[in-house]
């Protein structure tokens, strides 16, 4: 049987990481330090060892989650999670429905106008969101453009670090949900999210013929 190499890491975004230091402005970076997410918005960015990867993909067990190893089994925890990312473990569990009219959330949320092609089921094009963060935000701005331009920013951060899907160029609005009061934001547990979308990842990428992880 052929040899079908190693898996292919969807990174996302090089357009994106160009442009994460550029926004500097206090009340976008307030706002992602008061949903929680600063350390996102301070992790670097990463090469991607593909061999490394498919390596400890080709130990991981689906059953136990965990990474059968020569000295036993390790897995990777939320204290890895909390202590690499900076992000919290502790609040609410990120939960939500998928039955809403995304069209208008993206409309409402993001400011975003979407069609068929910007939005596929529940996915944009992460594109939209760049086009959004280039306009940049002027003097005086109203809360309501604020909060938009601030969601576009962490929903693109959020597909650029801990929710990388194998779409490449889409994300998921369902984080859309948590970012809906940005004024009064609960404090969410955004590291079990992280986690367990990790070991969904890891598990689909075990299934025979699979050639990329998220």
């Amino acid at each position: 049987m052929q040899d079908p190499g190693p898996l292919k890491c969807r990174g996302r975004n090089d357009e994106f990481r160009k442009r994460r230091r550029i926004v500097v402005d206090d009340r976008i970076v307030d706002i992602v330090k008061r949903v929680g997410l600063e350390g996102l918005y301070r992790t670097p960015g990463r090469e991607i060892d593909h061999n490394l990867i498919t390596a400890f993909v080709e130990r991981w067990r689906f059953e136990t989650h965990t990474f059968h190893v020569p000295h036993g089994e390790t897995t990777i925890t939320l204290q890895n999670v909390e202590v690499l990312f900076g992000i919290p473990i502790d609040g609410e569990t990120i939960v939500g429905t998928t039955d809403l009219k995304w069209k208008d959330e993206c409309q409402s949320l993001l400011g975003i106008a979407t069609n068929d092609t910007t939005l596929k089921g529940q996915r944009i094009q992460i594109k939209k969101l760049l086009e959004k963060i280039d306009e940049g935000l002027p003097d005086g701005a109203a809360e309501v453009v604020v909060h938009q331009y601030e969601r576009c920013y962490i929903l693109a951060l959020l597909a650029d670090t801990i929710f990388a899907d194998k779409s490449g160029d889409r994300v998921h609005t369902m984080w859309l949900q948590m970012l809906r009061d940005l004024r009064n934001s609960p404090q969410y547990s955004w590291g079990s999210a992280c986690l367990a979308w990790l070991y969904r990842e890891l598990c689909r990428a075990t299934d025979r013929g699979a050639s990329q992880i998220g």
